[in-house]
Formats: C-alpha cells, structure tokens, sequence
C-alpha cells in the first residue's frame, strides 16, 4: 500500500475518533445542544475575562500607562463583543463576539505588558491561560483555530522576541509552540467528549420516542406529537385512521415469531410509504395509528391506500391484510374519545371480513357499534327469598 494513501486511512480514521458520526436526521439537533451548551461557556469566560482585565486596568491606572487609550478601547470592543455574544440569534453571532473579546483582551494585555522588564514571564501564562478558554468555549475546529492563531499573534511577535536575548529565543519559540500544541490537544479532547455525550442522549431519545422493531415513531411519540398539535390549534379538526393487522396470532402460529416480526416490519414499511407525509406510528402489539394534520388530505382514502398497500405483501408465501378504522378528532371530541371511536370502526371493519375499512360518524357523539344487551338469567328461587 502507498505510504500516502497509508497516511489518508490514519488521518482518517483519527478524525472519525475525534469527531463522532451521527445521523443526518440528528445533525442539526446535535449542533443545536452543542451551541447550547457552548453558549453559557463563552459567556461565563468572556464575563471572567473582561472582569480581570478591568481590575488589571485599574491598578495600572494611577500610574499613566503609555497606551492607555489604546487599553481604553480595546475595553470598549470587548463590551462590544460581549453585547454581541449575548443575542441568540443568528449562530455566528456568538461566534464573532468571542473573536472580538478574544482579541481585544489580548492586545490590551500585550499593551499593559509592553516595556515590562516581565514580560516574557508572562506571556506564556497568558498564552496558556487564553488557549484553554478558547478550548473550553470553541466546539468547532475552525473557530478555535481563528482565535488562538489571533491570540498567537498578539503575543509571540518580534517586540516580545528582540526583548529576549538571543539565546532564550529558540526556547521561548519551544514553549510558546508547546503551549499552543496543548490548547489544541485540549479542545479536541473536549470537543470529543462533548460530541459523544450528546450523541448518546439522541441515540437514548431515539430509543424512547422510536418503536425498535419497526423503525416507526411509538406510542410516546404518537402522543406527544398530537398534543402538541391539538395544543397550537385547538378549534383544528383532525384526523386518527387505526389499523390492526388481521389474523396476527395465526401469523404467529405458522412462522414463529421470527417470522411475526418480519410481518410486522413489512407492514409498517408498507404503512409510512402509502400515509406518507402523515405521521404513522406503531402503538403496540400488531396496532397502528395514522395521524393526519392537513385537512385537504381525505381520512378514508389515506386508510384505503393503506389497505390496498399491505394487501399486496406476502411474507413467506403468506398473504397480509390490514382493517382499518378512521375518526375525526373536533373540539368537543377529544383525543381518546376519537381514539375509542377509531378502535369501535375497526372493530366493525373486521366484523364486516377484514381487509377493509370503517368511517366512525363525524360527530362522535353516538357509539358506533350499539352495547350488547345484559344477559339476564331467569332464577325462580329468587322471589322464594326472604327481604
């Protein structure tokens, strides 16, 4: 093997090491817990920052710096760029209000330092110090990168240099590449650590509000999902469609269970393409439910084209079907009443022959299957009975 192409698979595979995958549907979410996380960071380091340097400026302020409004300004474009870190919206916002503190805290150090018989002395501890609150508040590579390449700069120029002698030079580049090289090693190693946690808690949340077998949203999902949406329109009219796959336990009895989930994940693969872009979620068992937001969208012709759709599966050589039952969700039909309403259609469905469908009456407020009457047995010793 080429030692370059040797070099690319390394380098390749230490970037998937530093830089967990996550899926594409997750990618945003987890850039958005980044930010959050960062967000408070960079505010309380930045807070911290200015803070020091304003008792810095203080003490050095009785005695007349020679740059003191350069130090004067450099303070006010901190302020600045702490206004600016502050907005939450857009992203980049908070971004270039940590340059421009990063930045202006830097140059105003380097200005109180300058002419110092100490200031090699602490340049490096300001170098250090600077490179691991951008590691610790960066969680992009090319933003930390911007910033202590900006502080690299400010600090490690030829002043600080032709103020050295010639013979500490070598090792005063040594340490300050030293420091830089940790400060980078540090916010990989957080970076990492950072993604890694939060791509567990989204794999953790998938697993809570995503059914395993399946792949389709649960029961938990399904729930929350529909009272977020009653909850935003509350006079809205909705729509459930239930479906229950037919002969379940015969499936089971004749493939195994093994072969009983194979029938299910054709069905709920079956069912998210033909109800699709409506919700479709498993609810338990061999249930199914479709949840319909877009009021143009027909409830019975969703449910037929999820009948039609698992009518023609077959899962070693056996033939599925599905029944279905649709209701309509209105403000003096709640969520469960709609839900029963569904289950009493499907219910008729099946009783009709299965591998159809039944429309619960849009009002909802008459059952649609009557209660059977009680069953009264005649006991003549009854009445012999004294009170």
């Amino acid at each position: 093997m080429p030692l370059r192409m040797l070099l690319y698979r390394r380098a390749r595979r230490l970037w998937r090491w530093l830089v967990p995958s996550v899926p594409a549907a997750q990618a945003q979410a987890l850039r958005r817990a980044l930010r959050q996380e960062v967000r408070s960071l960079a505010l309380a380091c930045e807070a911290t920052g200015v803070l020091i340097w304003l008792m810095t400026l203080m003490v050095s302020l009785p005695g007349g710096g020679a740059h003191l409004s350069a130090e004067l300004l450099c303070t006010a474009a901190a302020g600045l760029g702490m206004l600016l870190s502050l907005r939450p919206r857009p992203p980049w916002l908070l971004s270039l209000g940590g340059l421009m503190v990063t930045v202006s805290l830097a140059i105003a150090f380097r200005l109180n330092l300058e002419g110092s018989a100490a200031q090699a002395f602490w340049t490096l501890p300001l170098l250090m110090l600077f490179g691991m609150c951008l590691a610790l508040c960066h969680v992009r590579l090319r933003d930390f990168l911007a910033g202590i390449g900006a502080v690299g700069l400010v600090f490690v120029d030829g002043a600080l240099m032709r103020s050295v002698a010639p013979a500490q030079r070598p090792v005063l580049a040594f340490f300050a590449a030293g420091a830089l090289a940790l400060c980078l090693l540090a916010h990989l190693a957080l970076s990492r650590e950072r993604r890694s946690g939060h791509v567990l808690q989204l794999r953790l949340a998938a697993l809570a509000y995503e059914d395993v077998l399946t792949g389709l949203p649960n029961r938990r999902a399904f729930l929350e999902r529909t009272q977020a949406a009653l909850a935003a329109m509350p006079a809205g009219v909705f729509n459930v469609v239930l479906l229950d796959v037919d002969d379940f336990k015969r499936i089971n009895e004749r493939l195994g269970h093994e072969g009983g989930d194979r029938a299910l994940r054709a069905v709920a693969q079956a069912l998210r393409r033909a109800s699709a872009p409506h919700l479709c979620a498993r609810l338990g068992g061999e249930e199914f439910c479709i949840w319909i937001e877009d009021a143009s969208a027909s409830p019975a012709d969703v449910a037929a084209a999820c009948v039609s759709a698992v009518h023609h599966l077959r899962v070693d050589g056996l033939r599925l079907s599905v029944s279905a039952g649709v209701a309509t969700v209105e403000p003096d039909v709640p969520l469960h009443r709609a839900l029963a309403l569904a289950d009493e259609a499907l219910y008729q469905a099946k009783a009709r022959g299965k591998d159809t469908l039944a429309v619960a009456p849009p009002s909802g407020r008459m059952p649609l299957i009557p209660a059977a009457p009680e069953r009264r047995t005649w006991r003549p010793w009854r009445a012999l009975r004294r009170p």
